[in-house]
C-alpha cells in the first residue's frame, strides 16, 4: 500500500528508537545515581567539617583561636565550600574564611541566612543540615557551647558551626566523566544497529517481500504458484506452508463437485424433515422424513405451492400462524422457530414442529429459493413439560430456605439465583446473572473470588471459597461458598450449582481470636510472635530488594521504679501512652511491637540500598522516639518521668536469620543500658564478644562465690592528727586464670544478676567476724561496709543483719553500713523503717559518694544518718577547681549544720588535705594515707 514505509526501512529505524530510549534511560539513571553519590559524599563531609569546627571551637576558642582559624582556612580550601562561619549565641560572626566578616552579624553579610534555623539547632543541639531544592546547595549546622564568661560555673551559651557548599561544578564534573565513558559504548552500538539492519534486510524483508509477491497472484486466481522455501527456518516454513496451502486449494477445489454429490445424499438421510422451493415458493425438493410427516409424497408434492403440503397451526390458538415464506423468500430474512407449531398431515394426523427456513442465494446473493427444515417435537413436548414441572418443584425448594443459591453455564457466568439471593444483594435478576453479581463482591476479594472459581471450574470439581458480599443495607458480609459442577446422564459439564451461607459473626468472632493470639492485650501493639513473622518478610524483601531495614530494641529506664511508687494501674497507663507515642513516629509501613514489660521492638523496613544512609536515617528514627519518650507523660494531672535505652542493628545481613537480629539489637540495647542509660547505640560486631565475655563472667562469678574465692581489703580511716581511727571493707576477686578482678568489673554483673545479694552477706559477715576479733584484742574500730540497693531493698534485710551480728558476735556499734543517695530518694518510706530498726542494735549508716545521686535536704532530715562521705570526684580537683571547691565547702558547711560527721574520700595530696583541715573536715581516706591492703596484712599493725 502507498503511504506506509516498508519493512526494509521500519524494523530498522525501530531497533534504532527503543536502542536510543533504553540508552536514554540508562544515562539519566546512571547521571542520577552518581548526583546522589556527589551529595551523600558532601554531606558526609560538611558533617565532619561542622563538627571538628564545632569540637575546636568549644575547646580552643578561648585559648588557642589561630588554631580555630587555620582549621577553618583548612575547610575553606574545599572547592565545594563557599562559607565557613563560627557564630555565637546571637548571630554574631566569631570568625569567618573572609577577615571582614568577623564581628558583623550574619544576616548582614548573608542576606539569606536562616537564622531561625540557627536558633533551633542550638536548641536541638544536634547537628543538622538541608540541601536546595534542586540538591544545588548543601547547609550544615553544628551545636557547639560556647566558654563560660568570668563567674560562671558553666556557659549556658550556645553556639554554631555553619558550612556552605556549592555542588553545581561536582554534578557538572560528574556528568562529563559519564558522558566520555560512555561514548565508545555509543559507537558501538551505532555500528551493531548498521550491522542488524543489513542482516534483517537479507534476511527477513527481502524473503517477505517474494513471499507478498506470490500470496497476490494466489489470489488472482493462479493456483500453480509456488515460492522458494529458503531463508531463516521461520521465513522458509512460512514459504512452505504457502505452497502447502495452494496445493490444499487445489484439491479443494476438485473436492467440491465430489462433495456436492455427497450432500444430496445426506439431504435425503438425515433425521430432519426438509422441503426445498424455487423463488416462487414452489416445492422442488423433498426428503422421505417429509414425506412421512405431512405424507405427499416427492412426485406428488413437487411443483406445488408449500403451503398447500406444508400446512401448519398454532396449538393455542388452533390458527395459522403467519408464514414465513413471505418473510424467507421476499425479505431474504432468515424464519427462527415459531413455537407451539402443529403440522396437519395430509392424513389428518397432527405433529407438534419446530422448524426453520433460510433462504437460498446465487453467487451474487439473489434469492433462488427457499429451505424448509423442520422435525417432529412430540417427544421433546413431554419432556418439557416434565421438566418445567421439575423446574417449579426446584425453584419452590431452593427459595424456601435461607441459603443464597445461583446456578452457572459451563461458560461460568450465572444464569440463575434464587430470591434470598436477591433480597439479600437488593438486586433484581437482570442485575445479577452474567457477571453482574460481580460488582456486589468486595473490591478486595474480587480477584480472589474470580480466581478460585476459574480454576475450579477448569478442573470441574468442587471448591469453597469465602469473600465478602455487600448487603442491601450498604455492608459487607462475609459469606462462605460451596460450588459443585452438574453433569446430565451423559456425563456432560452443565456448569456449576452454589450455594452461600452468611458467617459474618462468626467471621468476627475468629478475626477477635485471630488479633488477641497476635496483639498485646495491653498495648493492642503487635506481640513477639507476630513481629517475628513481620520480621522474617522483612528479611525476605529486604534480600530482593536489596535495600536495608533496622530493627530498634526499645527498653524504658527504670520503669519499676513507677510501678513500685504509684502502682501497676498507673504502669500500664505510662505504657500505653508509650506505645501511643511510638506509633505516633513511624510510618504505615512499619511495625512497633511490645515483647512484654516496658521493652519494645520497631521495625523499619527498605530505609536504603547504602549502609550509611540506612544507618544514618535508623539513627534519625531511633533519636526522634529517644528524645519523645523523654517528654513527661501527664496522666490525672501528674507527670511521669522516663526515659529509654535503644538498640540499633541493620539487615539483612550474611547467614543472619530473624532471631540473630534480635539478639544484635537487644545486645545493642544493653551497651546503651550500660553506657549510661536514655542513649541510642548501634549493634556492632564486638559487642557479641563483649556478650559472651559477659556471660562467662558471670559463670566465673557464681562459681567464685560457690568456692568463696573473694579476698576482703581494708583501707583505713584517719582523723585529722593522721591516726587511724576505722576502715572502709573493699572487695576483690582473686581469679585463677584472669588474676585479680577489680570490683568495676564484677560488682555491676553481680548487681544485675542478683548475685550481688549473696557477695554483700558474704562481706558483712567476714566484716562482723573482723571487728569480733578487732574487739578481742582490744583495738577495737568502727569498720564501713557498703551495702548494695539490692541487698538492703532484700525483705529479710533486717533480719539477716540481726543474724549475722548473732552469729559472730559482733559489737553493732562498731558497724556503718554505706548506702546511696538513689536509694534513699527511691525508697524513702522502706529505707527510713529498715534503718530505724537497725539504728536501735547501735548500728550506723552512712551516706556514700555524696552529692553524686539525688542530694536533698529533704530526705537528709528524715533519715537516721550518722555521716556523708564526699565523693572522690568532688575532692580530687581541689583546691585548684573553684567548682569543686565550692560544693566541698557547701557539703562541709551543710554537715556541719545538721550534725553529721564527714569522711572526705580520695584525699591523695598535702594539698587536698590542708583545703579540707582548713574548711573544718576531720575525717580522712584515701591514697595520700593508706592504700586498700589485704585484711590479713591491714591487722598486721594491730597484732
Amino acid at each position: 500500500m502507498t503511504g506506509r514505509l516498508s519493512l526494509k526501512w521500519s524494523l530498522p529505524l525501530m531497533l534504532a528508537t527503543l536502542s536510543l530510549m533504553v540508552g536514554v534511560f540508562s544515562l539519566m539513571e546512571i547521571v542520577d545515581k552518581r548526583e546522589g553519590q556527589v551529595t551523600s559524599q558532601a554531606i558526609g563531609d560538611g558533617l565532619s567539617y561542622a563538627n571538628h569546627m564545632a569540637r575546636m571551637a568549644e575547646q580552643g576558642w578561648s585559648t588557642n583561636t589561630s588554631l580555630v582559624l587555620g582549621d577553618m582556612a583548612q575547610v575553606a580550601t574545599d572547592p565545594r565550600v563557599q562559607v565557613v562561619l563560627i557564630l555565637d549565641e546571637t548571630g554574631r560572626i566569631l570568625a569567618a574564611q573572609r577577615y571582614a566578616w568577623r564581628g558583623r552579624l550574619v544576616n548582614t553579610v548573608i542576606p539569606s541566612f536562616d537564622d531561625v534555623w540557627r536558633v533551633a539547632v542550638s536548641s536541638a543541639r544536634l547537628p543538622q543540615y538541608r540541601t536546595s531544592a534542586n540538591r544545588g546547595r548543601l547547609e550544615v549546622m553544628h551545636p557547639f557551647d560556647l566558654p563560660a564568661k568570668p563567674g560562671e560555673v558553666r556557659s549556658t551559651r550556645r553556639g554554631v558551626a555553619f558550612v556552605d557548599f556549592d555542588l553545581h561544578d561536582a554534578y557538572a564534573e560528574a556528568r562529563y566523566d559519564i558522558l566520555i565513558n560512555l561514548m565508545p559504548d555509543m559507537l558501538a552500538g551505532l555500528m551493531a544497529l548498521i550491522y542488524l539492519g543489513w542482516i534483517l534486510h537479507r534476511q527477513v524483508t527481502g524473503p517477505v517481500g517474494r513471499l507478498a509477491r506470490a500470496v497476490d497472484a494466489l489470489r488472482q486466481g493462479d493456483l500453480n504458484t509456488r515460492v522458494a522455501a529458503k531463508g531463516p527456518r521461520e521465513i522458509a516454513e512460512l514459504g512452505s506452508s504457502f505452497n502447502a496451502m495452494a496445493e490444499a486449494m487445489q484439491h479443494a477445489r476438485a473436492a467440491l463437485a465430489a462433495s456436492e454429490n455427497r450432500l444430496a445424499i445426506t439431504l435425503h438421510s438425515i433425521g430432519d424433515g426438509l422441503i426445498a422451493t424455487d423463488a416462487e415458493g414452489r416445492i422442488t425438493m423433498i426428503n422421505p422424513v417429509a414425506e412421512t410427516l405431512t405424507g405427499w409424497t416427492t412426485a406428488a408434492a413437487q411443483g406445488h405451492p408449500i403451503g398447500e403440503v406444508f400446512v401448519i397451526e398454532d396449538s393455542r390458538i388452533g390458527e395459522s400462524p403467519r408464514t414465513s415464506v413471505d418473510q424467507v423468500l421476499k425479505q431474504g430474512a432468515t424464519a427462527g422457530p415459531a413455537g407451539h407449531v402443529v403440522l396437519l398431515a395430509r392424513d389428518g394426523s397432527r405433529h407438534p414442529l419446530a422448524e426453520s427456513a433460510a433462504p437460498i442465494r446465487d453467487a451474487n446473493g439473489n434469492v433462488q429459493g427457499m429451505v424448509l427444515v423442520f422435525r417432529d417435537e412430540t417427544e421433546q413436548y413431554a419432556l418439557r413439560r416434565a421438566l418445567a414441572d421439575s423446574e417449579q418443584h426446584f425453584r419452590t425448594l431452593a427459595n424456601s430456605g435461607l441459603a443464597l443459591i445461583w446456578t452457572s453455564r459451563p461458560d461460568n457466568k450465572c444464569d440463575w439465583f434464587n430470591e434470598p439471593w436477591l433480597r439479600f444483594t437488593g438486586h433484581t435478576m437482570a442485575q445479577e446473572v452474567g457477571d453482574g453479581w460481580m460488582d456486589a463482591v468486595h473490591g478486595d476479594d474480587r480477584v480472589q473470588c474470580a480466581q478460585v472459581r476459574g480454576e475450579a471450574f477448569g478442573r470441574r470439581e468442587p471448591y469453597t471459597l469465602q469473600y465478602r458480599l455487600r448487603h442491601a443495607d450498604g455492608e459487607y458480609r462475609w459469606i462462605v461458598e460451596l460450588g459443585s459442577p452438574r453433569f446430565d446422564s451423559e456425563g456432560d459439564f452443565l456448569g456449576y450449582d452454589g450455594h452461600c451461607m452468611d458467617i459474618t459473626e462468626t467471621k468476627q468472632a475468629e478475626s477477635a481470636i485471630q488479633h488477641l493470639a497476635f496483639h498485646d492485650a495491653l498495648t493492642d501493639l503487635p506481640n513477639r510472635a507476630l513481629l517475628l513473622e513481620r520480621l522474617g518478610q522483612a528479611l525476605s524483601a529486604s534480600r530482593r530488594s536489596e535495600r536495608l531495614g533496622a530493627i530498634m530494641f526499645v527498653d524504658l529506664d527504670q520503669f519499676k521504679h513507677i510501678n513500685d511508687l504509684y502502682g501497676h494501674a498507673k504502669g500500664d497507663a505510662v505504657l500505653k501512652e508509650v506505645a501511643e507515642r511510638l506509633r505516633y513516629y513511624l510510618r504505615q509501613g512499619d511495625t512497633v511491637a511490645r515483647l512484654g514489660g516496658d521493652e519494645f521492638v520497631v521495625l523499619i523496613p527498605e530505609l536504603s540500598a547504602d549502609a550509611g544512609a540506612a544507618m544514618r536515617l535508623a539513627i534519625s528514627v531511633a533519636e526522634k522516639i529517644r528524645i519523645a519518650l523523654e517528654v513527661p507523660i501527664h496522666i490525672d494531672g501528674q507527670d511521669y518521668r522516663t526515659t529509654s535505652s535503644i538498640g540499633v542493628t541493620l539487615f539483612p545481613k550474611e547467614h543472619e536469620g530473624v532471631e540473630d537480629l534480635m539478639r544484635e539489637a537487644d545486645i545493642a540495647m544493653y551497651q546503651a543500658k550500660e553506657s549510661g542509660r536514655n542513649l541510642t547505640v548501634c549493634f556492632e560486631r564486638g559487642m557479641q564478644e563483649m556478650v559472651a565475655e559477659r556471660y562467662n563472667l558471670e559463670h566465673a562469678l557464681r562459681e567464685a562465690l560457690q568456692q568463696e574465692a573473694f579476698v576482703l581489703f581494708m583501707q583505713s580511716q584517719v582523723d585529722a592528727d593522721g591516726k587511724v581511727i576505722g576502715a572502709e571493707a573493699l572487695v576483690r576477686w582473686h581469679h585463677p586464670e584472669r588474676g585479680m578482678v577489680m570490683p568495676s568489673t564484677f560488682i555491676p554483673v553481680a548487681e544485675e544478676t542478683g548475685l550481688i545479694v549473696a557477695l554483700g552477706e558474704w562481706v558483712l559477715r567476714e566484716c562482723c567476724q573482723l571487728i569480733a576479733r578487732l574487739d578481742a584484742l582490744g583495738h577495737g574500730m568502727r569498720i564501713a561496709v557498703n551495702v548494695s540497693p539490692r541487698q538492703f531493698r532484700q525483705v529479710n534485710f533486717v533480719t539477716r543483719v540481726k543474724d549475722i551480728l548473732a552469729a559472730t558476735g559482733a559489737d553493732p556499734t562498731r558497724l556503718t553500713l554505706e548506702i546511696t543517695e538513689n536509694l534513699l530518694v527511691e525508697h524513702a518510706s522502706e529505707a527510713v523503717a529498715r534503718m530505724t530498726e537497725l539504728t536501735t542494735l547501735g548500728i550506723r549508716f552512712s551516706i556514700d559518694d555524696f552529692g553524686t545521686g539525688y542530694s536533698s535536704l529533704g530526705y537528709l532530715k528524715r533519715l537516721p544518718l550518722y555521716e556523708i562521705k564526699i565523693d572522690k570526684g568532688f575532692v580530687q580537683d581541689v583546691p585548684q577547681d573553684d567548682s569543686d571547691a565550692a560544693l566541698v565547702e557547701t557539703i562541709l558547711a551543710m554537715a556541719d549544720h545538721m550534725g553529721f560527721e564527714v569522711v572526705a574520700e580520695g584525699v591523695e595530696n598535702a594539698a587536698q588535705l590542708a583545703f579540707l583541715k582548713d574548711r573544718g573536715c576531720n575525717r580522712f581516706q584515701g591514697y595520700h594515707f593508706h592504700r586498700p591492703q589485704p585484711v590479713a596484712a591491714w591487722l598486721d599493725q594491730w597484732l
